[in-house]
């Protein structure tokens, strides 16, 4: 009878807890943060190559493009995220990590939470091509 009683308890503390958190989550497919419409041009060759020094230097510690590292692949990350979401959360890690209902879900895979220090919006636009053109790059691979 304890362990019921123990067990139904439980059952509401949790339940409200999680109603609680839901809505204090953002679950704006846009990400949190000033981005909430890109509208880009072709694909940029110098833009992209910037972008793709910027991973090196920034990114690659942590995540691969083809493999698992310590962070989660993200060679084809523009196929499940909106361009926006990846932007906001370039240069928004902090909030995002903590009220993003998308990066708390990759966030619970991974043991690390990213480190890169994204400074402004054009890098995170530099970094966004790369991934765009990367894109572009694994599905005419894979469809060999």
């Amino acid at each position: 009878m304890k362990s019921s009683i123990f067990f139904i308890i439980a059952v509401l503390f949790f339940s409200c807890t999680s109603e609680e958190d839901e809505l204090k989550l953002s679950k704006n497919p846009y990400g949190i943060g000033s981005v909430q419409k890109l509208e880009l041009a072709p694909i940029n060759d110098s833009i992209m190559k910037l972008g793709a020094e910027l991973f090196k230097v920034k990114c690659a510690q942590c995540h691969t493009m083809e493999y698992k590292n310590t962070g989660p692949d993200i060679s084809d990350l523009l196929a499940y995220r909106k361009k926006e979401w990846v932007v906001n959360f370039l240069l928004n890690k902090e909030e995002m990590l903590q009220r993003d209902s998308l990066a708390l879900i990759t966030v619970q895979k991974y043991d690390t939470i990213c480190s890169a220090n994204i400074t402004n919006e054009t890098e995170a636009l530099h970094l966004l091509e790369y991934f765009r053109i990367y894109q572009i790059w694994l599905h005419e691979f894979n469809a060999l």
